[in-house]
């Protein structure tokens, strides 16, 4: 897919998902920011991500059935991966300071849950509750260390220093910026200074970063937390097919 043809998808997704009633469908991460990373040969190598608000436990597996079915259609389509998370409507509300929910594009693809502009909406501010904000924000930075001790680890660290620099701006943390070769000494140095309570994620690895399953752990814990799921039952993956 070349850059050009990302307000085409977007536009074939609002088709894709126009008679749907059960969710609420978004773009996130860096197509939705409109930073993907680009080839040499100048096509979109970033992945699609897309977030689906489902209402009840019950949607989970019809949800599913449906996104896989018409991604199927938009990946062959235009040739991208694409990685869709369901998400319940309750951890979506309190998920607020999430990574993906501060890339969200504000524009539903389809809005059967009537979320409305007040779907992307933060909780609340971050000077009104900075803490809470601060906690989430953090999320990322342990999730790439985590996952970096099982898989890839030159662009898993890669991403969670970049993710680190996010927060340090975010809250101007010289904290962060001092420590970065060392960011699990930062992270504990930052919530005892802060006071900070931890999400369970981050609190698994910063008790066990060398644990041998120590990336299944904090990965099992960001989508309880983020989505109200585990990853098996939220996450939907699809390639594009080999004949493409």
């Amino acid at each position: 897919m070349r850059p050009d043809d990302v307000p085409l998808l977007f536009q074939e997704l609002s088709r894709e998902f126009a008679d749907v009633t059960d969710m609420s469908v978004a773009a996130t991460g860096s197509l939705a920011r409109g930073d993907h990373r680009t080839g040499p040969g100048g096509d979109v190598v970033s992945n699609l991500d897309l977030v689906h608000v489902v209402a009840e436990d019950a949607d989970v597996p019809g949800v599913r059935h449906v996104v896989g079915r018409r991604m199927r259609r938009i990946s062959d389509t235009f040739g991208i991966e694409t990685t869709s998370v369901i998400a319940r409507l309750p951890a979506f509300r309190q998920a607020g300071h999430a990574h993906y929910r501060i890339s969200m594009r504000r524009e539903w693809f389809c809005d059967g849950l009537e979320l409305g502009l007040e779907g992307f909406e933060l909780p609340g501010r971050d000077e009104e509750d900075p803490r809470t904000a601060l906690a989430w924000m953090m999320q990322p930075v342990p999730y790439y260390l985590a996952k970096a001790t099982s898989v890839d680890p030159t662009t898993n660290l890669a991403k969670a220093r970049r993710a680190a620099l996010r927060l340090a701006d975010r809250f101007d943390l010289q904290l962060i910026r001092d420590d970065l070769d060392n960011l699990p000494r930062a992270l504990r140095t930052l919530v005892a200074e802060r006071g900070l309570t931890p999400l369970e994620s981050t609190a698994r690895y910063l008790d066990a970063p060398t644990h041998p399953a120590v990336a299944q752990l904090v990965r099992d814990a960001v989508f309880v937390e983020s989505m109200g799921l585990s990853s098996t039952d939220s996450m939907v993956v699809l390639l594009p097919s080999a004949s493409n």
